[in-house]
C-alpha cells in the first residue's frame, strides 16, 4: 500500500508547529521555493518525498509522505527562527505581549496590520515574514533571543515575578505590590493612557483608585496575597471595602485583580477596554 501523503499544514499540525514555522524550515532547507506566489518543490524537495496533489476545491498543493515528520531537518524546528508565538511559549506570555514588549524594546514596530522589523531587531538576528495566505508581515527571531538580559529583566517586571527593583514599573510608577506592577506594565505596553492612584471626589467623599483609564472612564483596583503578612491588615481591607461601597454608590465602573486572576491579564483587560471602546492591537 502506497504510503499517505500529507499536506505543509497538516505536517506542522501532526509535529506540533505551526505551518508559517515549517514553511520557513522548509524554505531555508531548501526543498521549496516560493515562485509567482505559488510554492514549488526543488530538487531536493522531490528526493526527500514531495510531491503535487491536485484537489477538486483547494487546487494543487505539495504534500509529504507522512514517515517525514522522522527526518533529521524537521527536528532543527525547535532551533528554528522563533514565532512570537513560540516565544509566548517560552516566555510563558501571551503572544501579543511578546510583540508590545519587543516593540517597547524597538525591535519591531507596527504595520496597517502585523509587524515589521526595525534596524536593531536585525541586528540581533530578527527575519522578516510574511503569512502566506494573508500577506500579513511577522517576525521571526534567533534562539539567542532568549538570552537577552534586557528582555529577561523585563520579562520578570512584566510578570510580576520578585526583582532588584520591585517598587517600580516600566513607565517609572511606583507600585506597592506584584499585581500592581503587571497591570502597570500591561498598561504600558499597549499604550493605554492611566493615571496611578487616581483621586476621585464627590462633594465631601473621595477616594483613590489603583489604576484610572481616562479613555475607558475605568478604575482598576490590584488585591495581593501579601496583604494577608501585613500587620495593618484590617485596616487596609476595611479602607478598600469602604472604596468599593463609594464605588457602587457613585455608579463607578471598575474591575479589579488578584493574585490567582492575574494570569488572565491580558484577555480580561483587552476584552474590557474593548466592551469599552478600546481596541488592543
Amino acid at each position: 500500500m502506497a504510503e499517505k501523503h500529507i499536506s505543509t499544514t497538516a505536517l506542522a499540525r501532526l509535529l506540533g508547529k505551526e505551518s508559517k514555522e515549517l514553511f520557513v524550515l522548509l524554505t531555508s532547507g531548501g526543498w521549496i521555493v516560493k515562485v509567482d506566489g505559488h510554492w514549488q518543490l526543488t530538487e531536493k524537495g522531490r528526493f526527500e518525498g514531495g510531491i503535487y496533489v491536485n484537489h477538486p476545491k483547494y487546487g494543487e498543493y505539495i504534500a509529504w509522505p507522512e514517515s517525514i515528520q522522522q527526518h533529521p531537518l524537521l527536528k532543527l524546528l525547535p532551533e528554528a527562527p522563533l514565532s512570537a508565538t513560540n516565544l509566548s511559549h517560552k516566555w510563558d506570555i501571551p503572544a501579543r505581549l511578546v510583540n508590545l514588549l519587543l516593540a517597547d524594546k524597538g525591535l519591531i514596530k507596527k504595520h496597517v496590520r502585523g509587524w515589521l522589523l526595525t534596524g536593531s531587531g536585525k541586528a540581533i538576528g530578527g527575519q522578516q515574514q510574511e503569512a502566506e495566505q494573508s500577506a500579513i508581515p511577522y517576525v521571526t527571531w534567533p534562539e539567542t533571543i532568549l538570552d537577552d538580559p534586557e528582555l529577561l529583566a523585563a520579562l520578570q517586571s512584566l510578570r510580576g515575578e520578585p526583582q532588584a527593583n520591585s517598587d517600580s514599573t516600566f513607565d517609572g510608577h511606583g507600585v506597592n505590590n506584584p499585581v500592581q506592577r503587571c497591570v502597570d506594565n500591561w498598561l504600558y505596553l499597549a499604550r493605554i493612557v492611566h493615571a496611578r492612584d487616581y483621586p476621585l471626589v464627590w462633594g465631601r467623599e473621595s477616594a483613590v483608585a489603583d489604576f484610572y483609564v481616562p479613555d475607558a472612564n475605568l478604575c482598576i483596583e490590584c488585591w495581593a496575597d501579601e496583604l494577608e503578612q501585613r500587620s495593618d491588615r484590617a485596616a487596609v481591607i476595611g479602607a478598600e471595602l469602604e472604596k468599593y461601597n463609594l464605588y457602587k454608590k457613585h455608579n463607578v465602573d471598575y474591575i479589579e485583580f488578584r493574585d490567582e486572576s492575574i494570569h488572565q491579564i491580558d484577555d480580561i483587560l483587552a476584552r474590557e477596554l474593548m466592551r469599552r471602546g478600546l481596541a488592543i492591537y
